[in-house]
């Protein structure tokens, strides 16, 4: 059978919702799954995943720290499809008085239906990178407002991706992102330095060794 996005949308909703999902984050959540799966990133997949441990009372999210160039967040348990979007707001704000942050969520649950946050950041004018470890491999997800959609990498170490990263982007000490090593975190880089990002981009389009690449579909 096939839908409309909208459809998908309202239905998704309802789902969340049925859930005790609050009403915004029931939004966000449906506009999420719908986009994913109608991009090919198996977003209902990722929500029938989902559904046994969402839960229906929502916790505040908690700064745990924060200075100029990183944030860290307590997700609640709560699932990335859900927070993903308030992350990514988060990032858009900081960034208004900075050029470069990141923000990293604990106990929390990513997948890669956060690629939707790459592309919501990418038509901000922004550049951003996303990490995340699943059980058997690393996955990084970069997207830049001059590439029509972002690359998700799946390899089972990104070590040497995050070192490049900080080397490109020339970042040092409390700026240099560290790779997520549980699978209860991600971390959202966003960055205006649009150059550095397509430059990223590049390298790894011409330079990253197929055969060391996880297909997106083990990205389980």
């Amino acid at each position: 059978m096939r839908v409309s996005h909208l459809e998908l949308y309202t239905h998704c909703k309802k789902i969340f919702q049925a859930c005790g999902v609050p009403y915004g984050y029931a939004e966000e959540g449906a506009e999420t799954v719908a986009n994913a799966e109608f991009l090919g990133l198996y977003g209902l997949q990722q929500l029938s995943d989902e559904l046994p441990y969402l839960q229906s009372q929502m916790e505040e999210l908690e700064i745990q720290f924060e200075n100029d160039q990183v944030t860290i967040i307590n997700g609640g348990k709560q699932s990335g499809m859900l927070l993903g979007k308030a992350c990514a707001d988060y990032v858009i704000a900081r960034l208004q008085n900075q050029q470069s942050v990141a923000v990293c969520v604990r106990d929390t649950r990513p997948s890669r239906v956060l690629t939707q946050q790459a592309m919501y950041m990418s038509r901000k004018g922004l550049g951003s990178i996303i990490l995340y470890q699943k059980p058997s491999h690393s996955s990084l997800i970069i997207s830049s407002p001059r590439s029509p959609f972002p690359i998700m990498i799946h390899k089972r170490n990104n070590q040497d991706i995050i070192e490049g990263i900080n080397k490109e982007l020339r970042l040092k000490g409390n700026e240099a992102l560290s790779l997520p090593t549980e699978t209860t975190r991600f971390c959202i880089f966003g960055t205006t330095k649009i150059n550095e990002i397509d430059d990223l981009l590049d390298q790894f389009q011409n330079t990253v060794d197929p055969s060391c690449i996880i297909p997106t579909t083990e990205d389980c």
